[in-house]
């Protein structure tokens, strides 16, 4: 499945879809919790933007728990040119990290 990027939403939901295991239609809370479990960052207790901090501090191997800077950060370490914004870091990020790569 290619990465859509006509918005943030559809390449978010694209990116974990690919990596998650489950079928597409699943809602993109299931696949991000299903790919940080793959990714040992899990709890079914805790929620998705916490193990979304967990996930980029270990991404990035960095310890803020300041959102932008931690999505900042996650580009920097997968060599993609971090942007301006929190929505523009994570765009650029989803739709510059192919599918085959698993950070």
């Amino acid at each position: 499945m290619a990465i859509q990027n006509g918005t943030l939403s559809q390449a978010e939901h694209d990116w974990y879809a690919t990596r998650s295991g489950l079928g597409n239609s699943a809602p993109l809370g299931d696949h991000k919790r299903a790919y940080y479990a793959s990714k040992s960052i899990g709890g079914t207790t805790k929620p998705i933007s916490q193990l979304e901090t967990e996930w980029l501090q270990s991404v990035s191997s960095s310890t803020s728990t300041e959102t932008f800077e931690l999505w900042l950060n996650a580009c920097q370490a997968q060599s993609v040119t971090p942007g301006k914004s929190i929505n523009d870091c994570k765009m650029r990020f989803f739709t510059s990290i192919a599918s085959g790569t698993n950070p």
